[in-house]
């Protein structure tokens, strides 16, 4: 009589394990589209970092005490699905700027690479009154952006930056890739214990203080001490948020809200042990923070972010959803695997338990 076929075993399926699913099928970037992003980027920073050269009347960008860089949820890597924006960051050289307020010269530095011996930013093209003018530069930025690129490509200044919309990676769900270029001035205060900032287009052809580098710091700080769980934790959120709760709130708004207390849970030394126990604590953060209101920026004098206004039935379904984690992490606490999965199912929708 020959030896039975042992049998199948059965697939032993985790919380975590059902969660990085979720990630790599519905919510993170697309592997080939973050690659045709990274050379649409470096082409469209490499024509503005050259457009001085041909063109003497356009401002320089830094190249030596800064330079242009990413910021947004694409630079953090908290970018979920579809890639529709990136932004991009463009510090010009203020050489001989001054920042004033109401007619006020204020104790900053207006960084400058100090290489040219007159600023083209002091011209018509570029200043209203004697002072640069946000709305002129994102103009003048459009304009020189769509002398350059084909006309399919989407270019448009809708507020704070200007909007590029090319063809790649368009999609049923997405136009294609979208970068907003954001052409700003570093500031550096003279009392030492102040941070720098960036002065960045307000829309109202003002400015307004910014500091995306900031912003990316703190993230990979948070992803370094909580086990690499912080960016997930915050892309599970937000995919939440966009399925589930209409895209109530702000990217950057959830961003912030969870990064404070992420970093407070650092400065405690208490680090997030789990995916499922970061993503509770993740919407504890958000709940919380949408009770307060709005959130004071990181950058001083900069403006809050700002909260979504929710009517009373809407904080209690953020209580109920946080009531439904918690029953789903003391299940997988308690051992009972397959009710974690399906109660996290209630909240993540039929892609989560299949």
């Amino acid at each position: 009589m020959g030896a039975a076929m042992p049998l199948a075993l059965r697939e032993v399926r985790t919380v975590s394990g059902v969660f990085e699913k979720l990630l790599a099928e519905q919510i993170n970037i697309v592997p080939r589209i973050r690659s045709v992003a990274s050379v649409s980027q470096s082409s469209l920073r490499n024509f503005l970092n050259d457009e001085n050269r041909r063109d003497p009347s356009f401002p320089r960008v830094l190249s030596s005490a800064d330079s242009d860089f990413l910021g947004g949820s694409f630079a953090r890597h908290t970018k979920t699905w579809p890639l529709d924006d990136i932004d991009i960051y463009l510090p010009l050289d203020g050489k001989d700027l001054f920042y004033s307020q109401g007619g006020v010269r204020l104790p900053y530095t207006v960084v400058s690479d100090n290489q040219f011996l007159y600023n083209p930013l002091f011209g018509a093209r570029w200043m209203v009154n004697s002072y640069v003018s946000s709305d002129r530069l994102l103009l003048e930025f459009a304009r020189a952006l769509k002398r350059h690129y084909p006309a399919e490509t989407k270019i448009d200044t809708p507020g704070c930056s200007v909007a590029v919309r090319l063809s790649h990676g368009s999609s049923a769900n997405s136009d294609g890739l979208g970068y907003d270029i954001v052409p700003c001035f570093l500031l550096r205060p003279d009392a030492t214990s102040d941070f720098d900032f960036y002065l960045m287009p307000d829309g109202k052809n003002g400015w307004m203080r910014t500091n995306p580098r900031l912003d990316t710091y703190m993230t990979e700080e948070l992803q370094s001490f909580h086990n690499g769980l912080y960016r997930r934790a915050v892309k599970l959120v937000k995919y939440w948020n966009q399925t589930q709760f209409w895209n109530t709130f702000g990217s950057y708004y959830i961003e912030l809200a969870i990064g404070l207390r992420f970093w407070g849970l650092k400065t405690a030394n208490t680090p997030v042990q789990s995916l499922s126990a970061g993503v509770l604590l993740a919407f504890e953060a958000l709940r919380t923070a949408a009770l307060s209101g709005d959130i004071a920026s990181l950058v001083k004098n900069a403006p809050p972010v700002k909260a979504p206004s929710l009517v009373p039935s809407g904080h209690q379904y953020l209580r109920s959803v946080q009531t439904i984690m918690e029953d789903a992490v003391t299940r997988e606490l308690s051992g009972d695997i397959d009710q974690a999965i399906a109660t996290w199912g209630i909240l993540f929708g039929d892609s989560f338990t299949s």
